[in-house]
């Protein structure tokens, strides 16, 4: 018992120190200041989230060069632009990871042996979870600010086009644009927000390259190019605009329409198997009830065995006669 006590102490603490990370690191405001490299610059880095040990931690583990490839892109399309971004991600999985690791090492030394190898297959399960749940949450931060930027950018169009028919300029309309967007759509207000500022350093074009390079989005970079190729040809901006929300919200309503022809189709197995087995029990219940009612009829139908009558006595081998 006082193992058990040990093991969901130790256990609770690791999950407690898990989720003061991710929350943490969920809290920290995003960058809002870049240099014209698209980094963060000055004081916009925010603090290590493990101090001084972030860096040795950022080191613990193996694979920079393929979080450098693989991770970094998802930690931009998630709006982690600062510097030290990717050594924090990998300062936090490297203590996700070896945290449990170490505190199964302690467990198996307090614990008698038959536990010894309980305690370490908790430790490896809590690393590879710990190792993983840095790169799911990572995953849908990006994908839900990915869904908010989709959602607004027809509107974006819209407001962005009407401004321009007002007679604003470009920069000025985008300014507009952004204030009254901070409500509905923050995270996008924050990427038009470095986009404006980008601007402000370079020019328009290279701001929005470089936020469609950022995302990873097509439908960003669609509006990169129709931007671009409107101002250098002295196109109609509005009316390309225009055009471009009401392809968007086209393209939208398709991607819709395949997900809800999708969820048709896959609900089809928890039907099957949510509905045919109640089926199954009604159809095979009353015959499995009738058999046993009829069962317990034919017993109580059976003679008993009873020594005075004629066949217990002749069955009954005291009486047979040699």
């Amino acid at each position: 018992m006082g193992e058990w006590v040990w093991f969901g102490l130790v256990a609770g603490g690791v999950a407690v120190a898990c989720c003061a990370v991710l929350l943490s690191l969920a809290r920290r405001p995003s960058v809002r200041r870049l240099d014209p490299g698209g980094v963060a610059a000055g004081d916009a880095d925010p603090p290590p989230v493990l101090g001084d040990m972030t860096d040795v931690l950022a080191g613990g583990l193996p694979g920079a060069a393929r979080d450098e490839l693989e991770i970094a892109p998802i930690l931009l399309r998630a709006g982690y632009y600062s510097r030290t971004a990717l050594v924090q991600y990998r300062a936090i999985r490297a203590l996700l990871t070896l945290a449990p690791v170490f505190v199964a090492a302690g467990v198996a030394m307090l614990v008698s042996p038959g536990w010894i190898p309980y305690a370490a297959g908790g430790g490896l399960v809590l690393a590879l979870v710990g190792y993983s749940v840095p790169r799911v949450y990572l995953a849908l931060a990006a994908h839900a600010r990915d869904g908010e930027i989709e959602r607004g950018l027809p509107v974006f169009a819209d407001m962005l086009a009407i401004a321009l028919l007002a007679g604003q300029g470009l920069i000025r309309s985008l300014e507009r644009v952004t204030e009254q967007l901070r409500g509905p759509f923050p995270r996008m207000t924050e990427e038009l927000g470095l986009v404006l500022r980008q601007a402000e350093m370079l020019n328009l074009a290279v701001a929005f390259e470089r936020w469609a390079d950022r995302s990873q989005s097509v439908s960003v970079r669609n509006l990169a190019v129709i931007l671009t190729q409107s101002q250098l040809l002295g196109n109609d901006v509005s009316a390309a605009l225009t055009g471009y929300a009401a392809s968007v919200r086209v393209n939208a309503r398709q991607r819709a329409d395949a997900r809800a022809q999708r969820a048709t189709f896959w609900m089809l197995f928890p039907t099957m198997l949510f509905l045919w087995i109640p089926a199954a029990v009604v159809l095979v219940a009353p015959v499995y009830f009738e058999l046993n009612a009829r069962r317990a009829k034919a017993r109580e139908a059976l003679p008993k065995a009873d020594p005075n009558n004629l066949i217990g006595k002749t069955l009954n081998p005291k009486n047979r006669t040699k």
